[in-house]
């Protein structure tokens, strides 16, 4: 085997390992832990902020339903407010300096941006790059969509 094979390997080995990190210990396209609850399934495939992004997660009813609220609901509730959902859905196309978030949301103080930046990093939802940079993590950005998603089916469903 070439040298130019053995790095081809070990980089196809790498990819696998961060994809199997990245979608988690239950989150394998096509299973989900056994059980007689069912499947539920998020994913798709999207093009944002030049990134290209497939994503497939599959739990099941019975695993969701034995998951303790209170960090569930800290998302939920770091997600809620509509200030911090504007800046999830400005940084689901790319990364965005303290300065763009500010005059993009057009609240009235840094203040009050950082204290939106704050409750979604301490959620997980966005991470600081490098000063006064925040973006998604990529493995936050399919839950981040299925958020907006459901959200949107409730908001239907309730007006039929």
């Amino acid at each position: 085997m070439s040298t130019t094979d053995d790095r081809l390997s070990a980089l196809e080995a790498r990819v696998a390992e961060l994809e199997a990190r990245l979608s988690g210990p239950s989150a394998t396209p096509g299973r989900a832990a056994a059980d007689d609850t069912g499947q539920l399934r998020y994913g798709g495939d999207a093009r944002l902020g030049g990134y290209e992004w497939t994503w497939e997660v599959v739990r099941t009813p019975g695993e969701l339903l034995k998951l303790p609220a209170g960090p569930l609901a800290a998302v939920l509730q770091a997600a809620g407010h509509p200030a911090r959902f504007e800046v999830l859905r400005l940084l689901l196309t790319g990364p965005r300096t303290v300065n763009e978030l500010q005059s993009e949301l057009e609240l009235n103080s840094t203040g009050q941006l950082y204290h939106h930046l704050k409750a979604l990093s301490g959620a997980g939802l966005i991470e600081q790059t490098e000063r006064a940079v925040y973006r998604l993590p990529a493995q936050v950005v399919f839950p981040v969509l299925a958020l907006a998603a459901a959200a949107f089916d409730v908001t239907q469903a309730r007006r039929a």
